[in-house]
Parts: structure tokens; sequence; C-alpha cells
């Protein structure tokens, strides 16, 4: 549609406010169909000319109107600001009613580069634009329009940009400080400024004690950082004591600076950054979420190291693998030769709480098993190599195959010594615990031709021992009364059911679906509603499905000693840790 067209459709419609809207909403669907893109072009005119006034038509905009997408209003009028002719007076309370209209949604956020480019057009609309602002009796509403007008000061008027930025940092309201720290990092100057503008940023960091206003200050010193590389040992140094401690709101934004920001910082000044997030608290969500996100970023970039010191300090203050759900994906599906270190390091160790955190990452792999291989190049000697197979059956107990081949990946190096005492835990308490999983995952070793020799003696011992185990199974002197074994199931029904509403309770399930108690029968009956309101009888027919999971056979048969031998090794520590 030629710009004529679209102008005589527009002022058709011009009448009133909401006809018009409507039409500028069905122009911009037409044009996302077309090459052709004049509506901007079309309303400016119109405006500039006279004919419609549109800023004042979409002050009056309303959200919950029908007649219009408010989105889409907002997105044409956004494109069509810079070039409109309008004081910046009635400009920003268009533009505080559209923040108003659409409250949280980050959707808003393109107002403000639109009002940054409507003040670039003529000289005076940026000192306008504050001096309007800072006269408001609603400071607070205005005030994040000011780092728009700060930033829209040309490049021949710096200075007046620097000193209006100055004088708005001693204002007593912290929303305007915040805004003249957001624009000092973001101000386009050249060397010949860069000195003012550090001085302005280190200087303010001395008395501000407002957490906005310091996460605002931060992210200031990075950008200038990021504008000025020679300043990099300077920042350095004043970060030293400026994060040192930092509250939530600053741990925030090194999270989100270190885990999304493009910038190139030097080493020393991300491990600075990095080692202050050791200090988040499992509460605060959105921190751990970016952290979660850096841990990628940072073993893609293969610093193992930092990744790892980052890792395990955030494990040491309470925060839990659960919460790391994008890393451990990672961990698990794409960097097997890091997660094998992290296992053998951890469990040499000894410490509960990475211990601990090897099971939680383990814990819930769905599909196949995952097969550790120990890092030999830590274990350098059998005390070593016998200590973590033991924290392997403490730990992974409950995942036998992952147990069973972090164990077997020692075995081949192993002495003699060594191998006697890993044939031990190998078998029991892991083999007589899951005879059934445990004899498939030896078989196929043997059938693969690894650890062959180890593998075919087990489960030699275990055919052994379960020959004797069907000898006496007849015994009616070893059986239990029947009423012991009803009372048994009985009881573990219970519980099971207990913990299955406990899990289910709050869970998404309960969110989309409704709960039928069915008495009997073996389909369920519902009707479906149709368009005129008739009711059709529906059956449908009940499906069965099941899923199996191997239960240890020794917490069955012997539970105190396993509960035992269990608590004994993940608690045990080395003789020279003991003693140290």
């Amino acid at each position: 549609m030629s710009l004529e067209d679209t102008k005589a459709r527009l002022l058709a419609a011009s009448e009133t406010a909401e006809e018009l809207l409507a039409q500028v909403n069905d122009l911009y669907v037409e044009e996302m169909r077309s090459e052709e893109k004049v509506l901007t072009d079309a309303l400016s005119q119109l405006h500039n000319a006279g004919e419609i006034d549109l800023v004042e038509i979409v002050r009056g905009v309303d959200k919950s109107s029908s007649g219009h997408d408010f989105f889409t209003v907002l997105h044409v009028f956004e494109s069509a600001l810079p070039s409109l002719d309008a004081s910046v007076e009635d400009v920003l309370d268009c533009l505080l009613h559209f923040t108003q209209q659409a409250g949280g949604d980050s959707a808003i956020g393109g107002i403000y580069g639109a009002f940054e480019r409507f003040c670039r057009v003529e000289a005076q609309r940026p000192r306008d634009s504050i001096g309007f602002i800072l006269a408001q009796s609603e400071l607070s509403t205005y005030a994040p329009f000011l780092s728009s007008s700060i930033l829209a000061y040309d490049s021949d008027r710096v200075t007046d940009a620097i000193q209006t930025t100055e004088s708005l940092i001693a204002y007593r309201n912290e929303v305007v400080r915040n805004q003249a720290y957001f624009a000092l990092g973001r101000l386009d100057v050249g060397e010949a400024h860069a000195n003012a503008i550090w001085e302005l940023i280190s200087s303010s960091a001395i008395g501000e004690h407002e957490s906005d206003c310091c996460a605002s200050i931060l992210r200031a010193t990075i950008n200038f950082g990021d504008a000025f590389p020679s300043y990099w040992s300077q920042i350095e140094e004043f970060l030293l004591t400026f994060v040192e401690g930092a509250p939530p709101e600053v741990l925030y934004e090194i999270s989100n600076i270190v885990a999304f920001q493009r910038v190139n910082l030097p080493e020393g000044v991300l491990e600075l950054l990095v080692k202050q997030l050791a200090n988040v608290s499992p509460e605060h969500k959105g921190i751990i979420d970016n952290i979660d996100h850096l841990l990628v970023n940072l073993v893609k970039k293969e610093s193992f190291s930092l990744s790892l010191k980052l890792l395990e300090s955030i494990l040491t203050v309470g925060v839990k693998f659960p919460l790391l759900d994008y890393f451990s994906r990672e961990l698990l599906s794409k960097h097997r030769e890091l997660l094998n270190h992290i296992v053998t390091k951890w469990f040499l160790s000894g410490d509960s709480t990475l211990c601990h955190g090897v099971s939680d990452l383990l814990h819930d792999v769905t599909g196949m098993d995952v097969e550790l291989e120990a890092e030999m190049a830590l274990l350098g000697d059998e005390v070593k190599q016998v200590f973590v197979s033991h924290k392997a059956v403490g730990w992974l107990f409950t995942r036998p195959i992952a147990a069973a081949s972090f164990i077997l990946s020692i075995y081949e190096t192993g002495s003699r010594t060594t191998r006697r005492d890993i044939d031990q835990v190998l078998y029991d308490p892991l083999l007589l615990s899951y005879p059934g999983e445990l004899k498939r995952f030896f078989q196929s070793c043997i059938d693969k031709g690894f650890q062959e020799r180890p593998c075919e003696r087990l489960l030699g011992k275990l055919q052994v021992y379960q020959s004797d185990i069907e000898k006496v199974a007849g015994l009616k002197e070893l059986m239990a009364p029947r009423e012991n074994i009803t009372a048994y199931w009985k009881e573990s029904n219970k519980s099971m059911q207990a913990a299955y509403e406990d899990a289910s309770r709050g869970s998404i399930i309960d969110l989309i679906a409704t709960k039928q108690m069915l008495l009997y029968g073996n389909s369920s009956i519902y009707y479906l509603h149709r368009g005129d309101g008739e009711q059709v009888r529906q059956e449908m027919q009940m499906q069965s499905f099941s899923h199996s999971t191997e239960m240890p056979m020794l917490n069955i048969l012997d539970p105190e000693s396993l509960d035992f031998t269990l608590r004994v090794y993940r608690c045990e520590r080395m003789k020279n840790e003991a003693n140290s």
C-alpha cells in the first residue's frame, strides 16, 4: 500500500481515538505481510501537519481495549516518536501513561531508547527534559527517563552531559542517582574526558550505600573499562574493596555481568567478581540461575579450575545441584571427563557436602545409567583407591551401575591388596543388594572384554550364594509367620501411599488435570459438550502401565548391617586427614 493510501485510511478513521488505533493495528498487521513499510511515515506526516495529534491519542490508550493490541500501538509509536514535532512535556506524559498501562511487562523497555532518539533530534530537548522531570512532585515516577535524556546530548556537548550527571549524583532521591550512574557508564566520550568519568565513578562509590545504586555503579565501572581498557588495572584495585561483602542487589549484577555481558573482562577482574558469588544464599534464585549459566560458559571456555572453585564454594553454602539444572545436564551429557574428575576429587576429599553433591547430581538421571571412571592421576596409592571406592558405595548406593563402574575403573591399576578390597565392596553390599541389575552390567562388561576376570569371579560368587539361599528357602523354621508378612506389606503400602501423596502435592499434574476416584470397572465415562449445548456421552477404556525398579535385597535381609556399612563408608576419613 502506498503512503498516500495509508494516510487516507488513517484520516478516514480519525473521528475517534479508538477507531484510529484500531486502524493502526490493522495497517501494522498488513505491513507485516508486505515489503513496503509506510505506516510510521504516514503517522508522523499527519501529526506534524496537524491533521491528527498522535501524542494525545496514544496518551489515552487503554491496554484492556478490544479494538487494538496495546503492544502493537506501543511498537508503532516507538518507531514514529523520533520524527514527531512535540514538546518533551507531552511526550513524557504520554510515555509515563504507557509504562503505567504495561505494568511490569519487559516489552515496555523500548520506549526509553525511543525517547532518547526523540531528544537527539533537537539540541535543547535533553536539557528541557531533565528540567521538566526534576520539577515534578512525583519525581521517582518520571526519573527513569533521566538517563535517556543525558545520553541524548550530542558529541559537541559532552561537557554539559558530564556536568549534568555530576549534579544528579548529588541528589537525595535514590532513583535520580541511580539514573545518573546508569548513564555515566554509557556516555559516548573520548579519551580527553575519560579521566573525568573515572573520577566521578570512583568518588561516587565512596559515599553511596543504597544497594541498587551500588549495582548501577558496578555496571558503569564495567562499561567504562570496556570502553577504556587502559583503566582495567585501576578498576581491579577499585573493585577489591567495592564488591567486598556485596549485598544481594550487587551480587545479582555481578552474576549477570559475568554470565551474560559481552565484555572481555581481564582474568584478574573476572576471578575477583566470580569469587564474590561464593556469598550467594540458596534463597537468591535469580543469582543462582545466572551462576548456572556462568558455570556452563566457563566450562565451554575450558576455564575448569575457576568453574570448579565456584561450584564447590556455592555447594558449601547450601546451594543444591537441582537448582543448577542447566549445568547438570551439560556436565552429564557433554563433559564426561570433567564429571569423572569432579567425582574422584570430591570422593577423595571426604567432604560430606561435596560427596552429597555427587549423589544429588546423579540422583535424578533418567534413561541409561551413567557409567563413571575414576581419574587415576588423583589416586596415587592404594589407601586413596580403597577410600574412594568406599565413598562410591556409600554415596552412590542407589545408583549401583554408577558406583560399580567407578570402582571397576580402579581395579585395573590396583595392587593385589587393593583388588581384594575392591572385590569385597563390589560383592557386599553392591552385588548382593542388586543381583539383577549388576548381574546384567557385569555380564555386559565381560561381553565387551572389560575387567572380565573380576566380573566373572563376582558372578560366580553370586551364583553360589543364590544356590545356598535356594537350599534353605523352603525351611519353615526360616520363614516369617504369615501374619508378620501381611503386617509388613500393609505398613509398606501405607508408607508408599503417604510418600506418593506428599510428592504429588503441588505438582503440575494438580494444575492441569482433575483427579477422580475409580471404585470399580475398567473404563471411565465423561461428557463432551458440543457447541449447540448438547452433551455427548463418551466412554474411555483404561490402559495399564507399569514401571519396575530393583529394591536393594540387603535392605530386606539385613537392613541394620547395611545401614551401618553405608554410614561408615560415608563418614570415614583417611587416617592422615584425621590426624592432621
